[in-house]
């Protein structure tokens, strides 16, 4: 009899991440991360043959590694914290060797490597640079002293961009820097003071760095820019162009170094596609790839998921090889690659392949291509050049594992085709009670990937129902335009998706729950605001009230984009946007309703969960209610979260489910 999934196996999932190959084609390398009995999920660096399989080169015990990279001399480089802090590390493959690069006093973020020369990121605070401890990197007695001072040191705040969800809160002080290591030693690159850097690239000469800079304070304040620095002491160079930059990952130099490329949002007459624009050193102008004019096998570059069992991040979405761009897309519920001719930018066609849901690549000059893949059923593992090197959940085959179809219906308005997916439940017969799964975003989207969420629910008994409204990414610009995933069109396709499963007999619209983070929280609290048609309600990360998260969450003047009209007093324009909110909907919630929320959450703030709660407490007391604080998580909580609270978090949810769905077990109230 095989097993029951649980939230407990959550610990035995290894991630992969960041896929590298050598310029030969010999060797693969992977980040490779799994949680320590502290639930924190470490990174380790595996390479292996490519032909074999076998693993040549495992980071050391105790040691952590990720960002692995080969060189044009065959060395592995990798970030390791082997002597404290994350540093720079080359390594060779060949006599076991290892040599440390970079001794930056608080550690590497992010780096590349190009003909003996390493660009990279890195915090520090003004008086270290003054100082001239910059690149002393601190002993474990120094580290210690410092974290204390810091937690009594006040931070100071002098603009809009103070504080966001990936830095737990306010900066601390620290300067985003950029520098250079070499045989000339490491040193700085001439940077504004104050201005946020992010995300280095090196030309293949070693003699151009690309990135990202936030030059622009107020309600620009994240608005990014593609910077040039030559490493000639002149000053660096920005390519605007006034577009949208979407800094997500470092810029790309093409192979003769005379273009760089950067991700950016291309804007049509009926919104916006995610493309890179490739811009010659030479003359600056950019041109888009894919250039859709017109819509066809996808929708750009990025894959736009959501719901996905992943952690860590990857390289790239896109490459350059010989003629062509190569990227990651997703479109109609999968993702896959592409490529686009260089000479023709809307020529886009798909790379032939098997996989349902690939989350990485890469590809070397000879064109050997590596990928992460993973499908329904399980998370990615490693392919090279279509062969399978990795096996990371062959453990998954011990369990009952649930059945997920996809379904395709009109939207009631008839302006849209809906695309949704139900996994069965296990070992329950139809109509089985189900629970509807609202993704965030809004603009991502739910494809055939495996998210531990629907596994868990369908392995006590539940049908879930996970699908794209409009707002959705992946279905055409025109289907997510006009601030549709706002608006009741898209809980109408949502109440749809659950009424067309209701009619195929697979669920019991009487046994019916609801669950969603972030944006899928603000969906479950207005499903339940405005409708009677759920039995149980889990809000994860709720957006209750967007007057308040204005003043509080990194996304309320963000969302605000400095678009406030003049004539609008503030108090008119706090009211606007409470306007209609979740919470002024209280008093009409009769469903049961859990609330889970980080406290370091500064997406949507923990203060969204307490509104609701303590309006419902005082306006609706008979009604059950639960709110569970998780006090040292962020808005990526069921992502990259600590795994025991990852564990509690989805048990939470399935007990919920449970208790007020079928009777069976308690609901801690």
């Amino acid at each position: 009899m095989k097993k029951t999934f649980t939230p407990q196996d959550l610990w035995r999932f290894t991630y992969l991440s960041w896929p590298a190959l050598s310029a030969d084609g010999k060797y693969a390398a992977v980040t490779v991360k799994t949680p320590d009995a502290a639930g924190v999920c470490q990174p380790a660096v595996r390479v292996m043959e490519a032909d074999s399989g076998r693993v040549a080169y495992a980071s050391p015990a105790g040691v952590h590694e990720m960002q692995p990279r080969f060189g044009q001399d065959g060395a592995l480089y990798v970030l390791s914290d082997a002597s404290g802090a994350y540093q720079v590390w080359r390594l060779s493959l060949t006599d076991g060797s290892r040599d440390q690069k970079t001794t930056l006093r608080h550690g590497v973020d992010h780096y590349d490597a190009q003909n003996g020369v390493i660009a990279f990121s890195a915090p520090l605070w003004p008086e270290e640079i003054e100082n001239g401890t910059a690149f002393h990197e601190m002993t474990a007695e120094e580290k210690t002293a410092w974290e204390k001072e810091l937690d009594n040191r006040p931070y100071v705040a002098e603009d809009l961009t103070y504080k966001m969800d990936e830095w737990f809160g306010m900066r601390k002080g620290e300067w985003p820097r950029l520098g250079l290591a070499d045989e000339r030693g490491q040193r700085l690159l001439p940077q504004v003071q104050g201005e946020e850097c992010v995300y280095p690239a090196l030309s293949p000469d070693g003699k151009t760095v690309a990135f990202f800079s936030y030059p622009y304070g107020g309600p620009k304040g994240r608005t990014a820019e593609l910077t040039i620095c030559r490493d000639d002491g002149a000053p660096p160079d920005r390519f605007s162009f006034n577009l949208s930059f979407s800094p997500t990952q470092a810029p790309v130099f093409s192979p003769d170094g005379k273009s760089v490329w950067a991700p950016v949002w291309q804007t049509f007459e009926n919104g916006a596609s995610p493309a890179a624009a490739r811009f010659d050193l030479a003359t600056g102008k950019p041109v888009f790839y894919p250039d859709l004019q017109e819509e066809g096998v996808c929708e750009g570059i990025d894959e736009m998921i959501a719901g996905r069992t992943e952690n860590g991040e990857n390289r790239a979405c896109f490459a350059v090889w010989k003629d062509r761009l190569l990227f990651l897309a997703g479109f109609r519920g999968r993702t896959g690659l592409f490529s686009v001719l260089l000479d023709q930018p809307g020529a886009v066609e798909a790379v032939p392949g098997d996989f349902e849901d690939i989350t990485g690549f890469a590809i070397n000059a000879r064109g050997d291509t590596a990928v992460l893949a993973g499908s329904f059923q399980s998370p990615a593992d490693l392919y090279v050049n279509g062969k399978r090197l990795t096996d990371e959940h062959a453990w998954l085959s011990e369990y009952d594992l649930p059945m997920t179809e996809e379904i395709h219906i009109p939207s009631r308005d008839g302006k849209a085709e809906l695309t949704y997916f139900y996994t069965h439940p296990i070992g329950v017969t139809s109509p089985a009670p189900a629970v509807l799964d609202i993704k965030g975003g809004p603009e991502t989207m739910y494809a055939r990937a495996y998210w531990h969420e629907f596994h868990a629910l369908a392995a006590a008994g539940f049908g879930v129902i996970h699908g794209n409204p409009r707002g959705s990414a992946g279905f055409g610009r025109s289907f997510r335009s006009g601030g549709v995933c706002w608006k009741d069109e898209a809980m109408h396709d949502l109440i749809d998706m659950c009424r067309d499963a209701v009619r195929r007999g697979w669920v019991d619209k009487d046994r019916l729950g609801v669950t969603g983070g972030s944006y899928g929280g603000y969906m479950t609290l207005k499903l339940i605001g405005k409708t009677h048609d759920f039995a149980a309600a889990a809000g994860q990360r709720v957006f209750a009230n967007p007057g308040t998260s204005y003043g509080t969450g990194d996304v309320g003047w963000v969302s605000a984009g400095g678009d406030i009209p003049p004539h609008f007093s503030m108090l008119d324009y706090l009211i606007d946007r409470a306007r209609g909110s979740n919470v002024s909907r209280v008093d009409q919630i009769d469903t049961p309703l859990l609330l889970l929320h980080g406290y370091k959450d500064y997406r949507c703030t923990f203060e969204q969960a307490e509104q609701m709660f303590i309006a419902m407490k005082e306006r609706r007391p008979q009604v059950p209610l639960r709110l569970v604080m998780f006090p040292k998580e962020n808005h990526a909580l069921t992502r990259t979260g600590n795994m025991k609270n990852q564990v509690r978090h989805l048990q939470e949810i399935v007990d919920w489910m449970q208790a007020h769905l079928t009777g069976k077990g308690e609901a801690h109230e």
